[in-house]
């Protein structure tokens, strides 16, 4: 059955007062069984034994500094708590960052200066994963730790490894620099990636440890429904599909109803369930199940970018769970009416578009940011606040309707830390304006790149202090923007930004490439509404901004330069800090093509990337980290790795049979070591 987004409205108001009650009641957390000396601690005494007992740490000879300890729920069910501890010496530095869920480990990140003191000297990566599980396995009773364990034994040192035992399924995987171990849940070769315990080692020391093990259990094992059954039945379940796609501004919203699939570009059969309990099948996100994804790809590419379908089916029931637009991210003709929904583009092979004499794609290569599905919520803010010499602060204002209310509460009290500090109040140094163009994207991508959008203004407002502005939408113009970016440099110390929307790049008259994004009205309605590296650094001279997110294909293509022999700068990293990012500022762009919000990501195909950035948005701002910890503690959450092991960082692609690929790499350039307040 596909999901309705019509229900969500009631759930929000629901499952606020429910999860109040949740909160109310959080004396009665769930205990594990384990060693009662270890259960008994609090969550950030239990980091110190670990640090100590497990990871090896001679924690007496450093000075120690709870920095964050705050609690929620883990997917609105489960209890969680997080604590950041900072050790330090007067040669070396430890953050670590850990996640209970049901008061157990669910996983610890550290991060390392110098060199550690440790209890005893580190051996190979080997005997240093069978010495933590078996530490572990000590201290919190876990039965499970010694089939894991026993998996290690006869492997050999230095090689990359595939082995499985009944269920289990164990990689092993490196280079000079680091070693990762993963034991994940399978079921005849169907693995289930959320049930999972991984280890890596960095450089001698431990870089990171999940366990999710006991968290999840396996609903079905039944695989009944075959391939090329699955296929059959997405090719039915899309017989009568239509998708709605906005055109910016004024434009009237198109309708496509009427699409050719010529075939399928890949099929993926994966044990897993979603995340939110609204969503989940039984309502329980942590009980999985065999499912079938069914990727489509359509003859043309159709308004909004979107080149095929996404089918969910489960592979034990056979029935259809969702169905989701897969937006191209290569490149196309200018000279397209988009806005005619009988027009599709030709896409060129790689030989054309690489080699070909056409002067339009010589010229410019526009590429799409598809942007979308965020916690399944459908209601935002119903009124976008203006710049603020024109109209009122976002942040600051009491005019918001109940159901921008109820969403934002949504989305943050899902989270929310239950015992955390009132920010200092930053509103007159700190500002961040937050844009969207909804130029030629899908209405799915539309409604909850809002929401994406609201989210970042109030938690930055709320949890940060800043001054913000919601300006998604018709709001985001050029003008707006450069203007802004002018005013606060005049009125702010420290300004950050966030964009989401279209891109492209083109040559200027003198043969220089520049890089530019487009406001709501689209790049078919004049150079008035591109946003160009040269504009913007025009009006950032006094180096204000020090964190820029452009959720846009190209944009992170380079770290820029300033061309002298024009006097102008080139590309945005650049450009928005005035100069080459230092060690004060950080900058969030993509190489080639962005990530797509809607597309379920290739670890857990259950999620989309608005889910990531979502979290992203929240352990910066709520549990303060700093970007690189956000960027990993983000993906552990949902993928169980760090930021670089995901396809964020080591690429991602839109496939479409017979034409090429979009590919794509997110990019951060600055210093990723900096907080956002």
């Amino acid at each position: 059955m596909i999901r309705s987004s019509k229900r969500m409205f009631l759930f929000s108001t629901l499952f606020m007062c429910i999860l109040l009650v949740t909160f109310g009641m959080n004396g009665s957390l769930v205990c594990s069984a384990a060693d009662p000396e270890y259960s008994d601690l609090t969550a950030p005494e239990k980091t110190l034994t670990i640090l100590k007992d497990v990871v090896g740490i001679d924690t007496a000879t450093y000075s120690t500094n709870l920095d964050t300890h705050t609690q929620d729920l883990y997917f609105e069910v489960l209890p969680q708590e997080y604590v950041k501890y900072t050790l330090e010496s007067n040669e070396s530095k430890l953050e670590v960052i850990c996640n209970f869920v049901n008061e157990k480990l669910r996983s610890i990140i550290t991060y390392t200066d110098g060199s550690l003191r440790m209890t005893q000297p580190p051996t190979n990566t080997l005997e240093m994963a069978k010495e933590f599980i078996n530490k572990y396995q000590t201290i919190s009773s876990a039965s499970y730790y010694s089939m894991l364990k026993s998996m290690l034994d006869n492997l050999e040192i230095n090689k990359n490894i595939t082995k499985t035992s009944e269920n289990t399924k164990l990689e092993v995987t490196g280079n000079t620099s680091y070693t990762s171990f993963r034991w994940t849940y399978t079921v005849n070769g169907v693995e289930a990636p959320s049930k999972c315990v991984a280890l890596k080692f960095e450089n001698g020391f431990l870089k990171y440890f999940v366990d999710t093990w006991s968290i999840y259990k396996i609903g079905s094992t039944d695989l009944n429904i075959s391939e090329d059954e699955a296929i059959d039945i997405a090719m039915k379940a899309t017989e009568n599909y239509s998708w709605n796609v906005s055109m910016g501004g004024d434009n009237p919203p198109v309708t496509v109803t009427d699409f050719d699939i010529l075939g399928v570009s890949k099929t993926t059969l994966m044990i897993g369930n979603y995340i939110w309990k609204n969503e989940s099948r039984s309502g329980d996100p942590f009980t999985l199940y065999p499912g079938w994804t069914i990727k489509l790809y359509f003859d043309k590419l159709y308004s909004g970018y979107v080149y095929g379908l996404d089918v969910g089916i489960w592979a034990d029931t056979g029935e259809v769970h969702d169905i989701t637009t897969m937006m191209w991210t290569g490149e196309y003709s200018p000279d397209e009416n988009l806005n005619d929904n009988e027009t599709a583009i030709e896409l060129k092979s790689n030989e054309e578009s690489n080699g070909g004499t056409d002067s339009n794609l010589k010229s410019i290569a526009w590429i799409t940011l598809p942007i979308t599905v965020i916690l399944g919520v459908t209601i935002v803010y119903s009124k976008r606040k203006k710049a603020p010499h024109k109209l009122h602060k976002a942040s600051k204002s009491s005019s918001l309707k109940l159901s921008g209310i109820l969403l934002c509460l949504l989305i943050s009290l899902t989270m929310i830390p239950m015992a955390i500090s009132t920010p200092t109040v930053k509103a007159s140094t700190y500002v961040m304006p937050v844009y969207g163009s909804t130029w030629n994207i899908t209405a799915q991508e539309e409604q909850f790149a809002e929401t994406i959008a609201a989210d970042f203004a109030y938690k930055f407002s709320t949890y940060a202090g800043y001054t913000t502005y919601d300006l998604f939408g018709s709001q985001t113009t050029r003008d707006t923007v450069l203007e802004n970016a002018e005013d606060f440099e005049d009125d702010y110390d420290h300004i950050a930004m966030f964009h989401y929307g279209h891109a492209g790049k083109m040559p200027d008259d003198d043969g220089v490439l520049h890089w530019d994004y487009f406001d709501d009205y689209g790049p078919y309605s004049g150079d008035n509404h591109l946003i160009w590296d040269y504009n913007v650094s025009q009006r950032t001279w006094r180096s204000k901004h020090f964190f820029v997110i452009l959720w846009s294909c190209w944009q992170g293509d380079i770290q820029g330069y300033y061309n002298s022999s024009q006097q102008k700068t080139v590309g945005m990293p650049y450009s928005w800090f005035n100069g080459a990012p230092s060690n004060g500022d950080c900058f969030i762009g993509f190489k080639s093509a962005s990530m797509p919000l809607t597309q379920k990501s290739e670890h857990h195909n259950w999620i989309t990337y608005a889910f990531w950035l979502n979290m992203f948005d929240y352990y910066l701002t709520i549990n303060h980290c700093t970007i690189e910890e956000a960027l990993d503690t983000a993906s552990q959450y949902f993928f169980n790795l760090d930021w670089e092991d995901t396809e964020l960082y080591t690429g991602f692609e839109a496939v479409w049979p017979g034409f090429g690929s979009g590919d794509g790499w997110m990019k951060v350039y600055g210093n990723p070591d900096i907080q956002v307040y």
